[in-house]
C-alpha cells in the first residue's frame, strides 16, 4: 500500500505543473503574434517610395579596362548614371548595351559595394588599318573598329589589297586576303622579332605573294602566307648587318627557305645584285 500511495501522489503532483506550462506557452505565442502584427503595421506606414528614392540608388559608376576608349563613352553606352534606381537596374541589359560598341570585345557588369556599379571592358586592339574611303582600324579578328577621332588611327601597318569600302564599323571582313594580312601581322608582332614597329604597309593584292614596305622604305617580298619565325629572324639579322655596313637594299626576298636575298643595295658600296644570305 505504501508503495502505491507514494506512486499515486507523485503523479497527482505533476499535473498542475504541466497545466501551468501550457498556459504560459499560449500567452507567449499570443504576445509574439501581437508583436508581429504591430511590426507589420509599422512597416506598412513607412514612406517606402521616399526611402527607395533617397537610398536605393546608384551612387558610383566605375569603368575598368579602358585603353583606347574613354570611360565617359562607356558610361554613356551603358546608360547608367548616379541617382538611378538601383533595384530596377538590369545588369544583363547594361552589358548588352556596352558590348554593342564595335570597339568592345567583351564586358562584365557587376555590383560594387552597396550602391555602386562596376563595368569592366575588354577592348578590341587595332592590328591593321584598311581604307574604306578613309583609314579605319581592324582588330586581330578582322572586325572594323569605329574611329575614336576622324582621321586618327593607331600606329599599325596599312593593309592594302582588301575590299572593305561598303562595310560599316562592327562588321567583320572574312576574305582570304584579310586572313593573310592578319596572319602576317600576328607573326610580325612576336616580341622576339621586334619587327612589327618597322612595317609600314602589308600588300596582299597578289594571290601568291605578300609584299611588305618597311618604315625606312625597304621592300620585303614574301610568300602569300607568313614564313617561319626562323626566316624572319634571319631577315632582321640581315637588315641589321646591312645597316651597320651603311648599305640600303632596295628589296629583300624571303620566299626561299633558309635564305634572305638582298637586291639593289645602295649607296655607299656597290654590292652585287641577288646576293643570298644564308640563315
Amino acid at each position: 500500500r505504501e508503495k502505491g500511495l507514494s506512486h499515486y501522489q507523485g503523479r497527482a503532483l505533476s499535473r498542475p505543473e504541466r497545466h501551468g506550462r501550457e498556459g504560459g506557452g499560449r500567452m507567449r505565442q499570443a504576445i509574439r503574434v501581437l508583436v508581429v502584427m504591430l511590426a507589420l503595421g509599422a512597416l506598412a506606414m513607412l514612406p517606402w517610395k521616399e526611402l527607395r528614392r533617397r537610398h536605393a540608388i546608384v551612387t558610383d559608376v566605375r569603368v575598368k579596362g579602358v585603353r583606347y576608349l574613354d570611360a565617359a563613352r562607356v558610361r554613356r553606352a551603358a546608360g547608367v548614371v548616379e541617382g538611378q534606381d538601383l533595384l530596377s537596374l538590369d545588369l544583363a541589359a547594361v552589358r548588352r548595351r556596352v558590348q554593342a560598341d564595335p570597339r568592345v570585345a567583351n564586358a562584365t557588369v557587376r555590383h560594387h559595394g552597396l550602391r555602386g556599379i562596376e563595368i569592366e571592358v575588354r577592348e578590341r586592339v587595332p592590328a591593321l588599318v584598311v581604307t574604306t574611303g578613309e583609314p579605319i582600324e581592324v582588330d586581330s579578328t578582322g572586325v572594323l573598329l569605329e574611329p575614336l577621332q576622324r582621321g586618327v588611327v593607331a600606329d599599325v601597318p596599312l593593309l592594302t589589297g582588301v575590299h572593305s569600302s561598303d562595310l560599316e564599323p562592327g562588321a567583320r571582313i572574312r576574305s582570304e586576303e584579310m586572313k593573310r594580312g592578319l596572319a602576317w601581322a600576328a607573326v610580325l608582332s612576336d616580341n622576339a622579332l621586334r619587327l612589327s614597329g618597322q612595317v609600314s604597309e602589308l600588300d596582299v593584292s597578289e594571290s601568291r605573294t605578300t609584299r611588305l614596305v618597311l618604315m625606312n622604305g625597304i621592300r620585303v617580298v614574301g610568300p602569300a602566307w607568313p614564313v617561319s619565325l626562323r626566316q624572319l629572324s634571319g631577315l632582321r639579322a640581315t637588315l641589321l648587318d646591312l645597316q651597320r655596313k651603311g648599305m640600303m637594299p632596295g628589296e629583300v626576298d624571303v620566299r626561299i627557305p633558309n635564305q634572305v636575298i638582298v637586291r639593289d643595295t645602295q649607296p655607299t658600296e656597290l654590292v652585287s645584285v641577288d646576293q643570298p644570305h644564308s640563315i
